[in-house]
């Protein structure tokens, strides 16, 4: 029907539980023996949105997403051209980590899903009403965690065999549940043109075609797009919408794009766009959702698969927040009704160790939660329109332990060029040493152990240093002798005692150019509300008090230099034993957790953790300096030397 509104609906759902097509699609990529989709199928139909014989019809293009576990790269790629989902779900088998992961997906998507309860005619008749009740609550108790699809209709189906023998149950009631659910959103032709090619072939004699979805902008016959992935341009020749031909195309719409001079092979996914509207990117900040099945920490400096419409690359990750964010997220008693924060590279922002997995207490304050950003380092350029929808995963993941594998999404605040200058994250490091002396003035003490003879002093000129024993604040004033010794002045009413430890804390930027590395300490740095890194859980809520808890073995956030008989800070200072082909190492030489032999021996078997969350013991002491042996029983630890560790006391 010419001038029918097109609405993208996705099939998303289990491998096997998804034969629901009310229309069956064309798929280019089909198992043949199983009828397993094996990449993005597309069919198309007109729905009426009247009962009574109008002509209002709406095109619905259904987008038919794999449902195999090893295929979630190209059901997240679908999933971000789609207006509207079905969420099938096998009747017989329930709810799979497969279900899950559609699920999520399907929320991030959109906000308007049918569940469609499947197979229902493998059921016994006797007891096919009672099962299909039972399965319907299980899946309402399930939808009763996701905060907009708690209420979604569920309708039972069954979409028969192709022979017959079995026919279709159900069918006229989810046409009628799509029609009265029908999201027709609001279509736009303004802006370049952004187009999401999904496939691309040769037609002979006639040229190449590419198939996708226009998500922002419109296209006509003679317009030139370019192909960035290939370096070329090339002039639109013809347009189809479903074998029919057009002038045009705008947002939203499913079309067929006939070229010539095109290689098809060289193109398979990927981005057709207005000439010179996007470049290429490879830094990308955006505001951190967390996905609540999603069970693993996440660590700073750690690998994650970051999708971008239809192109999956590894990134390094490193999670920020700023402090205004804790305050404001922990005290308030009410949900703020400020606009969301947004990345400002003006800003000094504070490095987060760890993002720690979801709670099930946390979920209950999913509404409010602490701000998080990420800064994505990707290990290849991608297009990345203003405002992309960035979904993050950890593929790497077993399909076979049934986790979900979806970390976290978000909407992308900055595209960054130089990230030395542009992204400012403060990383609160230490370094512990011992008073060595006192000088005739007993203001001046002499501390050893706190650097290297090869450290370069100046850097760390007029740093405020700490006594741990007596909470006085005193200055590094310079060097003593040649042997990493430093000289530093305290108020003459502290009373150092040759032994006391020192504690040197500042703030390191991170990513700064090789000639620019300053430090930096806030007025409060030693004051009660920073100091050791310790936990703070990813607060989902702002239901009153700090979350903040000392002692467990996810370092993440500053915390109070009261934690010093809850939490020492040493350095990873060589590695030992041999390094498996994984790169990790089965122990460490940690130093600065101890002042003396003495004092470690107490601690023989205390729990020491790294930035990363890998969880080890205090297996011995190496030599008289305090230094120890750290072993890390569960698949060793992939620390680097320089890299900190902390020992949680009981």
């Amino acid at each position: 029907m010419e001038g029918a509104m097109n609405v993208n609906v996705g099939i998303l759902g289990h491998v096997g539980g998804r034969e629901v097509r009310p229309s069956r699609s064309t798929m280019l990529d089909v198992n043949s023996t199983s009828g397993i989709t094996l990449d993005l199928g597309f069919s198309s139909f007109l729905l009426p949105l009247h009962d009574d014989a109008s002509s209002d019809a709406a095109q619905i293009t259904l987008v038919d997403c794999p449902g195999h576990a090893s295929l979630i790269k190209t059901v997240i790629g679908g999933a971000h051209i789609i207006d509207m989902a079905l969420l099938v779900i096998d009747v017989v088998k329930g709810i799979q980590m497969q279900t899950i992961e559609s699920m999520v997906l399907a929320e991030l998507s959109t906000p308007h899903v049918l569940v469609v309860l499947n197979k229902v005619d493998l059921l016994p008749d006797a007891t096919r009403p009672a099962q299909i009740a039972a399965m319907t609550k299980t899946i309402r108790d399930f939808l009763s965690t996701s905060p907009t699809l708690h209420a979604v209709p569920i309708v039972p189906v069954s979409s028969g065999d192709a022979d017959g023998t079995r026919p279709p149950l159900g069918m006229p009631a989810l046409l009628a549940a799509m029609r009265s659910n029908l999201h027709v959103p609001a279509r736009s032709a303004d802006g370049p043109l952004v187009y999401a090619v999904d496939h691309c072939f040769p037609l002979r004699g006639k040229g190449t075609v590419l198939t996708g979805t226009v998500l922002s902008g419109q296209l006509r016959v003679n317009d030139t797009i370019a192909l960035p992935m290939l370096g070329v341009e090339k002039k639109v020749k013809s347009l189809q919408m479903f074998h029919a031909s057009v002038d045009k195309a705008i947002q939203g719409d499913r079309v067929a794009i006939r070229v010539h001079g095109l290689d098809a092979s060289a193109m398979e996914r990927g981005l057709a766009i207005t000439p010179h509207s996007l470049s290429f990117s490879s830094n990308l900040v955006l505001r951190v959702h967390q996905i609540r099945f999603f069970s693993l920490p996440c660590a700073s400096g750690t690998k994650v698969h970051v999708t971008v419409g239809h192109t999956t690359v590894m990134a390094k990750a490193t999670y920020f927040y700023h402090k205004a964010h804790v305050a404001s997220t922990t005290t308030s008693t009410t949900a703020s009704t400020s606009p969301p924060p947004t990345f400002d590279p003006s800003v000094e922002y504070s490095y987060l160790a760890v993002l720690d997995p979801l709670t099930s207490s946390d979920q209950a304050e999913i509404s409010t939660p602490r701000v998080v950003f990420v800064l994505l380092q990707l290990d290849r350029e991608v297009l990345c329109p203003p405002r992309s929808h960035v979904v993050c995963s950890r593929l790497d993941t077993d399909v076979n332990k049934h986790v979900c594998r979806i970390a976290f999404h978000g909407r992308v605040d900055a595209v960054i060029e130089n990230v030395a200058t542009s992204v400012r994250i403060g990383k609160v490091k230490e370094r512990r040493g011992v008073v060595d002396k006192t000088l005739d003035d007993p203001a001046v003490v002499i501390i050893k152990e706190i650097f290297r003879k090869e450290t370069n002093w100046d850097v760390f000129r007029g740093l405020r240093v700490q006594n741990v024993r007596t909470k006085c604040v005193g200055q590094l004033d310079g060097p003593f002798g040649k042997a990493g010794k430093v000289r530093a002045v305290f108020p003459k009413d502290d009373v150092a005692v040759p032994g006391d430890v020192v504690v040197l804390r500042f703030t390191k930027i991170l990513f700064q150019d090789k000639h620019d590395r300053s430090l930096g300490q806030s007025p409060t740095i030693y004051n009660d509300q920073e100091g050791s890194a310790t936990t703070f859980k990813e607060d989902k809520g702002s239901t009153g008090g700090n979350k903040s808890e000392g002692g467990s073995t996810s370092a993440a956030l500053l915390a109070s230099v009261e934690c010093e008989k809850k939490c020492r800070t040493g350095l990873v200072e060589r590695l030992k034993g041999e390094t498996a082909t994984n790169g990790s190492n089965p122990s460490v030489i940690a130093a600065g957790l101890f002042a003396t032999a003495e004092e470690a021996a107490e601690f023989i078997g205390a729990q020491v953790a790294t930035d990363a969350a890998e969880v080890g013991y205090v297996e011995a002491l190496f030599g008289k300096a305090g230094k120890v042996r750290v072993v890390f029983p569960d698949g060793g630890t992939f620390a680097k030397v320089g890299q900190t560790l902390r020992l949680f006391e009981k």
